[in-house]
């Protein structure tokens, strides 16, 4: 293997011009990965299967029964859960005014129908439907009693009414034909129930909106929010280490330029995996390749500027530099790739894309260090990537890591027993870990939808339950 290597990195260094077209070759793949992934993938479904339509057995099959003639009730398929607030429903003002938002929100043309109290069955003694809610001209007398009955209902108690009467639930779902705008589901209710709300002195309701869509509207625009801002920091944490590290700008931009390259082709060629909305992949995956990319780009850069120092050519500099430390970046490169493939046998789908797309991303980084910053340190940028050699952090510190490799060495039996031991007690602790992910997780603190999540933990045990 070390001769094989050695051989392809003196090819590489001997022919620029097959390695430019290589990058080309990588470049142009990566670009339809961003301009046409779903064409390129249509290249590769197999064709349909026909169909062999089957004879009809002779013998006569089971009538399967026809379901009842029955509405079935659901408190978990809501699209969005308005939430109402207020110190006590039960008056004849506020039910006259829930009543009227319900309608006012069941005018909407994008809404399909509005799940809430009203809604659920409730028979009297006589076997007869009687609404959970009496009339807004009963007695306070009778509001009140009808307000301990709603509550004691098994369907009602903590599910679409707090235990203590203050939180109502509206569980409302869209007609996604008519919703032409994301604010439509949570901001244009908000409104109408507020319209409605202004007309009675006495409805002193607020307002929050949250449940599937909501939720889902949020975390994409954190998510869209973040990727952008974690992406800076990260590739700005790379140039200010790279400064640090070389101080040189010809040396900066070389190392900078591998894990960038290397960047542009994961984030192209994963569009052909069509992972849909993984945050993992905008927000986390750039950054981790950028700096395994870094790793191996100084590695490289402190070798080929060394005997670049020492006098020799551009070629023979970066040829000696990949025949050195080259074999060892592919090694550690195919390491931590193995490292992140253990992902993909996660039961959670974003967790197993993330996996596979950082084995493709470790590897492609790996190819964008070996080829580009041998390549450019031949072109002008690497006449002066020596100057200061000997300056930097690294030169002048390298050598004083040697005190560690030798005393690692001289105890291989105990480290490596130390290393087995420490792997196997965090394996352990791992097997005791449970899962807890909440949907909050992914959503800022101050965001509507997180502000309602915590307000039904604290009145109705939380979203799941009460949905």
């Amino acid at each position: 293997m070390f001769r094989a290597f050695n051989r392809c990195s003196v090819w590489m260094a001997d022919h620029p011009v097959m390695v430019t077209l290589f990058i080309l070759l990588l470049s142009g793949i990566a670009l339809l990965g961003y301009t046409m992934p779903e064409e390129v993938r249509d290249w590769f479904k197999p064709a349909p299967v026909q169909q062999v339509q089957q004879q009809k057995s002779e013998k006569p099959g089971k009538v399967r029964e026809a379901p009842p003639d029955v509405d079935p009730i659901s408190l978990t398929d809501a699209d969005t859960i308005l939430v109402i607030d207020s110190e006590d429903f039960f008056t004849p003002e506020r039910i006259k005014a829930l009543r009227e938002i319900v309608e006012q929100i069941e005018s909407l043309d994008y809404v399909r129908s509005v799940f809430w109290l009203e809604d659920i069955p409730n028979l009297n003694i006589f076997g007869l439907r009687e609404p959970l809610i009496p009339n807004e001209r009963a007695s306070q007398k009778r509001l009140d009693a009808a307000k301990e009955k709603t509550v004691a209902h098994p369907l009602v108690g903590g599910q679409l009414l707090s235990v203590d009467g203050k939180t109502l639930l509206l569980m409302i779902k869209f007609d996604w034909l008519h919703v032409t705008d994301d604010d439509a589901c949570t901001i244009g209710l908000k409104e109408a129930a507020r319209g409605v709300a202004a007309k009675y002195p006495g409805a002193d309701f607020s307002f929050l909106t949250t449940g599937r869509v909501p939720i889902y509207l949020t975390a994409v625009r954190t998510h869209n929010a973040n990727k952008v801002k974690y992406q800076v920091i990260g590739y700005g944490m790379i140039l200010f280490m790279a400064v640090i590290l070389f101080r040189g700008i010809s040396a900066v931009i070389i190392v900078a330029l591998a894990p960038m390259f290397g960047v542009f082709l994961t984030m192209g060629f994963i569009q052909f995996l069509d992972f849909q909305d993984n945050p993992f992949n905008d927000v986390v995956l750039p950054v981790l390749l950028s700096l395994v990319g870094l790793t191996d780009g100084v590695h490289l850069m402190v070798q080929i500027r060394k005997h670049r120092a020492a006098g020799l050519s551009g070629r023979d500099a970066a040829r000696r530099g990949v025949q050195e430390v080259g074999l060892a970046c592919l090694l550690t490169s195919v390491t931590t790739a193995i490292g992140f493939g253990s992902l993909s046998l996660a039961h959670h789908e974003t967790v197993r894309e993330f996996g596979y797309s950082c084995v493709v991303g470790v590897l492609l980084t790996f190819i964008a260090v070996i080829t580009v910053i041998p390549l450019a340190c031949r072109t002008w940028l690497g006449r002066s990537i020596h100057v200061g050699y000997g300056k930097g952090i690294i030169d002048r510190h390298l050598g004083r890591i040697s005190v560690i490799i030798e005393m690692v060495l001289k105890r291989t039996r105990f480290i490596s027993s130390l290393g087995i031991g420490v792997t196997a007690i965090l394996i352990l602790i791992s097997l005791t870990l449970r899962p807890d992910e909440r949907r909050a997780n992914m959503l800022p603190d101050g965001s509507e939808a997180t502000v309602a999540l915590n307000h039904m933990d604290r009145a109705m045990g939380g979203l799941e339950h009460s949905r």
